[in-house]
């Protein structure tokens, strides 16, 4: 049953609060990976811990992604959000005082659970905001541009924070941003409508362990080989949760994955290549850091400004794209920026200690081609291969594979750098490239809904 909400009574104050806290949870995905050789350094960790530093708050974000959009229809998203922005905030803080790697993982993993609350219901906490229609498109507009902003800032700000005031203040920086999108949105936004709808537990946890253990898996074997114990065992786990996650996801009355949005044949396609194209930019960017630090002897702050040419393009690319896409050349964009990935990819992966800067560059920039013309044409193929019924679930599932692949992206390539980071850089984004080879072939097959033909009455 539906209930009535009060009219929002400062709707545009209220959206400014909703930004603020979608560009910090966006934000703190990139900031910490030009932090982790410092965080390294400063608790004694080695690469597969920092790559938990990272991953524990993507695993969280991705794995809660779906629970968090139903909680959100059934008490309302205005509070979700802000229960998901206080504990986003009081985590950061416990990151930014944590005393070892493991309370500092702990924290991120909570810092994770707080952004996966936030991000499903501040889409729904837009819509309400702007019930007219073209207000709601500048509105989705302006969210693109500050996740962009987030983007491109995250390696810049975080570069000179380390540098300047210590890693732990990429942490402390978001108290003063979440109390004042807390107050933003508090004051000036009525609650969401709700409705009864079931929340499925089982599948909630199947899902976690499986992510979890298929992360533990990857790490592992890139640091000790896939005949290890750990990573044949985690890989059992993670077959065995999957297995049990279809059977219940089957029987469920309101399944987490609904079944035939699933078997949907090119959904799963759509979504195969938005997984690509988070391992492949969000592994990058985590061993590009250490590469930039590590083998060239870069700061922080100087590792954030090398990977300027990604985030610069990235930013300002996907209005290009959008041109495209809006002419109705989904396929065509999405199968360019796979092909840009997969080049940029190889022209990185040729990298070496001294080699001259510009060439990274070019590969950065075809990185940032790649993120800019995927990520508009991934989000407008998914809403036109979804079944028209579950278009909103879609997104949501899209948005979940997409954090997956952040969180494989960085235990599998992360896990091949080992204790020789040029050897396992060249490795690692040798994989990607071929990957994201792969995934133009898949783009190509994606093809637009098909139209009914009218009738016009002729026998």
């Amino acid at each position: 049953m539906t209930r009535a909400v009060a009219v929002t009574p400062r709707p545009a104050v209220a959206y400014a609060g909703v930004l603020l806290g979608v560009f910090v949870i966006v934000l703190d995905t990139t900031i910490v990976n030009v932090a982790a050789p410092r965080i390294q350094e400063d608790l004694h960790a080695g690469v597969d811990t920092a790559q938990w530093v990272v991953n524990g708050y993507n695993l969280a974000f991705a794995a809660l992604l779906l629970s968090a959009g139903a909680m959100a229809d059934r008490v309302g998203g205005r509070k979700v959000f802000l229960g998901g922005l206080a504990l986003f905030a009081l985590a950061s803080l416990a990151c930014g005082l944590s005393p070892s790697t493991a309370a500092l993982i702990a924290a991120r993993v909570a810092q994770g659970v707080g952004a996966a609350c936030m991000l499903p219901t501040a889409l729904s906490l837009a819509a309400k905001l702007h019930p007219e229609p073209r207000a709601r498109a500048r509105a989705f507009g302006r969210w693109a541009a500050i996740a962009g902003a987030a983007t491109v800032l995250g390696p810049l700000a975080g570069g000179l924070l380390v540098d300047t005031l210590g890693w732990r203040a990429i942490f402390l920086l978001n108290l003063p941003v979440a109390a004042l999108a807390g107050f933003l949105l508090a004051r000036n936004a009525g609650e969401t409508e709700t409705r009864q709808r079931s929340f499925d537990v089982g599948g909630q946890v199947l899902g976690i362990v499986a992510l979890a253990a298929v992360a533990i898996a990857l790490t592992e074997a890139g640091k000790h080989g896939w005949g290890s114990g750990a990573a044949i065992t985690a890989l059992v786990v993670a077959a065995l949760a999957a297995l049990a996650l279809v059977f219940v996801e089957r029987r469920a009355r309101a399944p987490m994955l609904p079944p035939s949005l699933v078997r949907h044949p090119p959904f799963r396609r759509v979504s195969a290549v938005g997984f690509v194209l988070s391992v492949g930019i969000y592994g990058q960017m985590f061993v590009l850091s250490l590469y930039f630090q590590h083998a060239r002897g870069y700061s922080a702050w100087a590792t954030g400004l090398a990977l300027l040419p990604f985030a610069a393009v990235s930013m300002v690319g996907p209005v290009l794209a959008g041109r495209f896409i809006a002419r109705g050349a989904v396929r065509g964009t999405l199968v360019a920026g796979q092909l840009a990935g997969a080049a940029g990819s190889l022209l990185l992966a040729m990298l070496g200690a001294h080699t001259g800067y510009w060439f990274a560059a070019i590969g950065l920039v075809l990185l940032g081609v790649c993120q800019s013309a995927s990520q508009p044409a991934v989000a407008a193929a998914t809403l036109q291969q979804a079944p028209a019924e579950h278009t909103g679930i879609a997104s949501g599932v899209m948005t979940a594979a997409r954090q997956v692949g952040s969180v494989c992206g960085v235990a599998l390539l992360g896990g091949l750098l080992g204790g020789d980071v040029l050897s396992g850089l060249h490795v690692a984004l040798l994989i990607v490239a071929a990957l994201f080879a792969l995934a133009a072939g898949l783009s190509w097959t994606v093809r637009p809904p098909e139209v009914p033909a009218q009738e016009n009455g002729s026998p």
